[in-house]
């Protein structure tokens, strides 16, 4: 997860360094893409709940499990999009690689780590979790809010230049 999301960094901010040369172009097509990833964090979640999760009926070993946390995290994308996207567009637009990879890699380890947490406390986290849920609902809201907010700037900033 760690080095899916560093690469997306560093991608963003090389892609928003070539394509911030297009100037308006660029900032409604930012703008565009931060709206419809805004959606995507208010009302994906309620769409992942109709998609079933898939079955694991064989070990796969470290590669195995390297595998199916990189597929994960791409398969939970909607759950995560607000956020991610967001930091991602932020990446883009600053256009620095250094700094996109020093974001993503945050953002990597502030998601990673309580997942690591739980596989090393499993047994005593069943009750917190379920208080989680919650919270985790509250900021994908706000994140998608963020990402719309940050969409009509985009759209202000395409009008000025």
């Amino acid at each position: 997860m760690v080095l899916s999301l560093l690469a997306l960094g560093v991608a963003a901010s090389f892609a928003g360094r070539l394509f911030s040369r297009w100037n308006a172009a660029f900032a409604y097509g930012v703008a565009v893409f931060s709206f419809l990833a805004g959606l995507a964090a208010i009302f994906g979640p309620s769409v992942r709940r109709h998609v079933p999760d898939p079955e694991v009926n064989k070990r796969g070993g470290m590669a195995g499990a390297f595998l199916y946390g990189l597929l994960y995290s791409v398969a939970t994308v909607t759950t995560s999009a607000g956020p991610l996207l967001l930091l991602l567009t932020i990446a883009a637009a600053i256009g620095r690689p250094a700094y996109g990879a020093a974001l993503s890699l945050s953002y990597a380890i502030g998601r990673g780590l309580p997942f690591l947490l739980l596989g090393l406390f499993a047994g005593t986290v069943g009750s917190w979790l379920a208080r989680l849920g919650r919270v985790r609902r509250i900021a994908e809201v706000v994140s998608g809010i963020a990402l719309l907010v940050l969409s009509v700037y985009f759209v202000r900033l395409a009008q000025t230049l």
